[in-house]
């Protein structure tokens, strides 16, 4: 080569390498906007507005959703993580009003497409109930320590209403006849108000020990219902101005209430299962046992239908039954779900829509003979998530021996049948990871339990199974090269060479419980550590395991082996942080500043940064390989589960219990709160590397889209 030549590539080499270094630079100083969506609320309401032919369902987390369709159902982005109570609609149906907890109330003005807070006046009370009187276009909101707001311009502006009472409205109601106001709470309260909720006439009824609430009031042809609990309930034959207590002589709670027309009938559902009828000719009401598969179930709502002019009644478990004759009998529907109805919305022409827990949404377009399932209800409390490579599959595992598939980055999930030896004894499925290889699945959990899968998380296989009695308990998987190592609480490993297909035991004495671990990355050393600062290792792949002394007595909750500088640490209770230089012989304290427990460690690789976080919201930080730490502040007192790098940018990210996620953009100097949308507990999350999706798990699956970018 000429010299030229060879000055031309070097400079073009330089040049290159600049390019890359600037790049790089670029990409720590991006930060990342994510929008949070709830996956799996708890939905308890619906509302059907049938100018826009809108059905929207809300519940927990702030969440609402909207359908015109039934088939295809929307987020509707809304500003509060607060679980929503009530919402109601103007005489239009384009003014929505949402309330729920902490004074929560949200506003819309295109029929529930996008929302935004309003104020209402402070968040030391829980909204219950709201309602809009379309005579005089006021609205009224009600809940705990007394609160009943009322707004006069469409729901902008609030105003509390001073009557000093401290005790909770539960209900809120238009007297269809009247147009009279009634509001309904604890100890027994119904009150009255003729002038649109300036004054309110309150009444106490009288009842016996325990008072019950009134939680609901329903109008039934000329009569009116206000249901309560323990059996009671009261009836109105003037519009709500007195009130006369029926007692049932049961324990049941009063879940909904309807009119029969053909039959003239009252029937009242409860969640023991009976149901209460009156026929217009009676005095009294006759009980009736809702008993299907010689099971009484808990009845969730009873509707007329005008098309079939039967009755319909849903409930928990998959309940599901048709009354042709008033009430008096009842015949199961077969659904094909075995998910619990919390509630039923009914639209119109036979059209009707169930849902409940985790996100469950269920609809009939022919008046409950048949059903097609929009959602399947998700309500595991799941324990960890993976991504599955080189695709948009992301898998979950928890409680009950649960697994969840989403094959759109976290989008839609679907519940995966694993059949267990013994269903009553399903594992708690604590560790899921990608075997080596990055082909097959593995998951483990108490009792013993190992499960594993070939075709991305579609179809497990039980490979290791221990009866109950046993005692066996699987906390913690580690995998390196071809070496897979499950620990078992009391001694018991199982090693794999063969990426899960088959599992080998081997047992170590020890007389306290092992938690977790780690594994070097080079090489094939592991460690393991637990109760009251005992720790283990392997130095050949996870076969064979050897005490060591951490000179610790405190509980270890983490290990990481720092792939960078080849150190080890362990993690414990009292801000423990134990470091050692030859891959975990040896052991030294390095003072943490901090007593708080801490978990797990995370290392910022632009910088060689390590941060060790835990309990309370406990973070620190070492910018010298971990000899050094120093306390830094996260804005939270949550306990902090997990860490990731997001992808691209290299920043830090910790997922934790109160829906906490933190960022960090500085290697960990500081932490921002990412909004999840949630105060429900994470126990782990991960990032779709393809798109930059972030999803965390634990009592709510939350995706976060990753938007565009900023320069920092």
């Amino acid at each position: 080569m000429r010299p030229k030549e060879r000055f031309t590539r070097a400079l073009l080499a330089a040049v290159v390498g600049c390019l890359v270094v600037v790049a790089r630079a670029e990409d720590r100083d991006i930060a990342f906007a994510y929008s949070a969506q709830v996956v799996n609320p708890k939905l308890t309401g619906s509302l059907y507005e049938p100018r826009s032919r809108t059905l929207l369902l809300w519940g927990t987390d702030g969440a609402i959703l909207y359908s015109t369709d039934l088939g295809t159902w929307h987020n509707a982005p809304t500003p509060a993580t607060a679980d929503l109570a009530r919402v109601a609609a103007d005489a239009d149906g384009k003014v929505l009003i949402a309330v729920g907890e902490r004074g929560t109330i949200l506003r819309s003005d295109d029929s529930g497409r996008r929302w935004h807070a309003v104020a209402a006046g402070g968040s030391d009370f829980d909204l219950r109930a709201v309602i809009h009187h379309a005579s005089s276009g006021v609205w009224i909101a009600a809940g705990t320590r007394g609160t009943i707001l009322r707004s006069l311009d469409s729901g902008r502006t609030w105003s509390a209403l001073e009557h000093g009472l401290e005790l909770s409205f539960e209900t809120l109601y238009v007297e269809p006849a009247s147009r009279a106001l009634l509001i309904g709470g604890e100890a027994g309260l119904i009150g009255r108000s003729t002038d649109a909720g300036v004054s309110w006439l309150l009444t106490q009824i009288k009842m016996p020990e325990p008072v019950t609430p009134i939680t609901a009031f329903r109008s039934l042809g000329d009569e009116l219902i206000a249901m309560s609990a323990l059996g009671r309930f009261l009836t109105s034959s003037d519009r709500g101005e007195s009130w006369e207590l029926q007692d049932m002589g049961a324990n049941a709670y009063f879940t909904d209430a309807t009119l029969d027309p053909v039959h003239s009938t009252l029937l009242l559902s409860s969640h023991t299962g009976d149901l209460f009828r009156r026929e217009a000719s009676d005095s009294s009401w006759e009980k009736v046992e809702l008993t299907l598969d010689g099971q009484k179930r808990f009845v969730s709502a009873i509707r007329y239908d005008e098309l079939t002019r039967s009755l319909l009644a849903v409930g928990h478990h998959g309940l599901a039954a048709r009354s042709t004759d008033g009430g008096r009998q009842w015949h199961k529907i077969e659904t094909g779900f075995a998910s619990s109805m919390e509630s039923l919305a009914q639209l119109d022409k036979g059209r009707y829509v169930g849902f409940g827990e985790g996100g469950y949404i269920v609809s009939s377009a022919d008046s409950g003979k048949t059903w097609r399932r929009a959602s399947p209800e998700l309500s595991l409390n799941l324990r960890e998530v993976v991504s599955v490579p080189d695709s948009d599959i992301m898998v979950a595992s928890g409680e009950l021996g649960g697994i969840v598939r989403s094959a759109d980055s976290g989008r839609t999930w679907h519940l995966i049948d694993v059949r267990y030896p013994n269903m009553n004894t399903p594992p708690d499925l604590r560790s899921l990871l990608v075997a080596p290889g990055g082909k097959a699945l593995v998951a483990a959990g108490a009792p013993g339990t190992i499960i594993r899968s070939e075709d991305g998380g579609q179809q497990w296989r039980i490979v290791h199974w221990t009866p109950l009695e046993k005692e066996e308990a699987f906390p913690w998987v580690l995998a390196r090269g071809d070496s897979m190592t499950v620990i078992e609480a009391r001694g018991s490993f199982y090693s794999s060479q063969d990426a899960g297909k088959s599992w080998h035991l081997t047992k170590l004495d020890t007389d306290r419980e092992l938690w977790q671990g780690s594994v070097a990355a080079k090489g094939s050393v592991m460690l393991a550590g637990g109760q009251r600062g005992v720790a283990i290792r392997s130095v050949d792949g996870g076969r064979q395991w050897a005490h060591i002394d951490t000179g610790a007595t405190e509980d270890l909750f983490g290990s990481y082996a720092d792939e960078h500088s080849g150190d080890w640490f362990l993690l414990g209770g009292k801000g423990l942080i134990l470091r050692s230089l030859d891959a975990g012989l040896h052991w030294q304290r390095a003072p943490s500043g901090t007593d708080r427990a801490l978990r797990r460690m995370l290392r910022h690789s632009a910088t060689n940064t390590l941060v060790a976080f835990g309990e309370f919201g406990s973070i620190v930080r070492s910018s010298d390989g971990g000899r050094t730490w120093q306390p830094i502040a996260s804005g939270t007192d949550a306990e902090l589960r997990k860490g990731l790098i997001e992808p691209r940018s290299g920043h830090m990210i910790i997922v934790g219990q109160q829906g906490v996620i933190l960022r960090s953009t500085d290697a960990g100097k500081s932490w921002q709160r990412i909004s999840s949308h949630t105060q429900r507990h994470f126990r782990s999350a991960v990032i779709n590397p393809r798109n930059g999706d972030l999803i965390a798990v634990g009592e709510r699956i939350v995706r976060l889209t990753r938007g565009s970018a900023t320069s920092r």
